[in-house]
């Protein structure tokens, strides 16, 4: 076996001197290839014109937004298009889409502007002698350089902005846990009606177009403006309903906090389809997503395990410290009153799930006793915080009688409970076996993880987060000795991937990568006995 600290005597076989000047200076994409740069170049402008006509023609008002899609090899920042195309005073950039894709404002004078600089790129190659090289190589102007990094320009349009059909989204709408509220985020912010004077003309007419256009729908629903902490952009949470008062804006504060009772949700199918069709062609609309909803990710049962048939707990000596864990599920047994020195109790006793969350706090309690020093080399003993803020997910309308606003007004409560377990007892570590499930696999860095990073942050605690579990049907077999059939192997897996919102960048998400190895033995609540019992 190869050791893994490898001595090179001839490192200057494996040296590459770095281009000196943090990108260097202009490149040209099309050196040599002045045929193919001159087509590119028509077919960007053409590309603008066509863009302007509709901007011009929109009965939105000529602000829109344009996806410039870059060449694979001009990802790198210093290649951006926009030190002299794309600039900030004329088409600035707003936001990001996949990799390589930046999103402008657009405007007619503007993106005339832009053509104008694409048309002073020169269509031959120029050459310029390099001392440091001994040759000479292309030296071409900025808008060459540029115009060149672009792959195409596309205006931005439904098809960037939602990804499930009317009748999907009716019928997970219409699950009470989800809130029944579209998310739909926004490209700027809307600002109180006393400051639309400061607006030029096509911002006025963005603004008041977006306003007026759900009443114009003459509906009854909801519109509120949700917390947001990624950037600056605003997510408006928009619900059908059938309350019967029109259209009701609340968007200029967000408003998630305030517990009050909903009107019942209008399924009503055609009024979706109004709805989302005027989401998707108004420009100030960047993405319209369904909601999630919270489950816990428990994995499924093993017959086959051998489990104890009883376990003694440690007992709490007062008189020393022990490390402190605050459980964020359903609520802890009875059985760990010993070890359990809080709880934020929101939950009804008849809501409460007591199995998960007793075998949580467990194997914090007893890890050592139930696993091996082996396996948890550990000392037994674990303080506990119980942060039961997740309803019985087998009772029939218990999450939404809790959260009738969906996983927004969740987070609320998850929000104060950890910041209240880390002012009074100091807890930064928390444990939330929890997961969001949605109609449609995300491609981005979801607001659930930024809310959970963002409490993190605040708290200068670290949440452990469930990576998801998978259902037996889909748990592939051993990993084989061929490659060639552990890459069929990989093909052919289903979801198997992350759930929301283990993709968090500020805590620590946990899987097993293999169901066979050892784990912890589970241990469930005995009411009648006070203490734990295998299962």
């Amino acid at each position: 076996m190869a050791s893994p600290i490898q001595i090179i005597l001839n490192p200057e076989n494996f040296e590459e001197a770095r281009e000196a000047g943090g990108g260097g200076g202009r490149k040209d994409f099309f050196a040599n290839r002045d045929r193919e740069f001159s087509a590119h170049k028509a077919a960007l402008m053409g590309q603008i014109d066509t863009i302007s006509g509709v901007l011009a023609a929109q009965s939105q008002g000529p602000i829109g937004y344009v996806k410039v899609v870059l060449k694979r090899e001009a990802w790198a920042k210093s290649h951006r298009p926009v030190g002299t195309l794309f600039r900030s005073d004329r088409a600035p950039v707003v936001g990001g889409g996949d990799l390589g894709v930046m999103i402008v404002e657009g405007s007619p004078p503007g993106l005339a502007q832009v053509k104008a600089e694409i048309a002073k790129a020169e269509t031959r190659t120029q050459m310029r002698f390099d001392e440091s090289k001994g040759k000479e190589v292309p030296y071409p102007s900025a808008q060459k350089s540029e115009t060149g990094a672009i792959e195409r320009i596309e205006l931005y349009g439904p098809s960037d902005k939602r990804r499930f059909s009317v009748e999907e989204a009716v019928a997970w709408l219409s699950n009470p846990m989800t809130g029944s509220g579209y998310e739909v985020e926004l490209f700027d912010v809307l600002p109180p009606r006393p400051e639309w004077d400061r607006l030029d003309a096509p911002h006025r007419r963005l603004v008041e177009s977006f306003i007026n256009g759900f009443n114009a729908l003459g509906y009854s629903m909801s519109v509120e403006r949700l917390p947001n902490w990624r950037h600056r952009l605003p997510v408006l949470a928009v619900r059908l309903d059938q309350a019967g008062d029109g259209a009701v804006l609340r968007l200029t504060s967000p408003t998630t906090k305030e517990r009050r009772e909903l009107a019942p949700f209008d399924p009503n199918i055609q009024r979706h389809a109004r709805l989302l069709e005027f989401l998707d062609h108004h420009p100030l609309v960047r993405r319209i997503e369904l909601p999630g909803v919270v489950v816990r990710s428990a994995p499924p049962p093993e017959p086959s395990r051998t489990r104890p048939a009883k376990a003694d707990l440690p007992v709490r000596d007062t008189r020393r410290t022990h490390p402190r864990l605050g459980i964020i599920d359903g609520g802890i047994s009875p059985a760990l009153a010993d070890w359990v020195i809080d709880r934020w109790d929101v939950l009804a006793d008849e809501d409460m799930d007591l199995s998960h969350g007793t075998f949580i706090g467990g194997l914090a309690v007893a890890g050592a006793g139930l696993n091996g020093a082996e396996t948890c080399p550990e000392h037994d003993g674990a303080e506990l915080v119980d942060l039961a803020i997740l309803p019985d997910q087998q009772k029939a309308g218990a999450f939404p009688s809790y959260y009738a606003g969906g996983l927004p007004q969740f987070f609320d409560e998850l929000d104060s409970a950890v910041a209240d377990a880390r002012a009074r007892h100091g807890v930064r570590v928390f444990n939330m076996s929890l997961n969001i499930l949605q109609p449609t696999a995300p491609d981005r860095y979801s607001p659930h993880a930024v809310r959970l990073d963002r409490i993190a942050e605040e708290n200068n605690a670290v949440v452990f987060v469930s990576a998801g579990n998978i259902q037996p049907q889909d748990v592939r077999p051993e990993w084989p000795a061929d490659p060639a059939t552990a890459l069929s192997n990989l093909v052919v897996a289903r979801n198997d991937g992350l759930l929301l919102p283990a993709e968090s960048a500020r805590n620590v998400t946990v899987a097993a990568l293999n169901r066979h190895l050892p784990c912890w033995r589970e241990m469930r609540p005995d009411p009648e006995a006070g203490r734990l019992r295998g299962r």
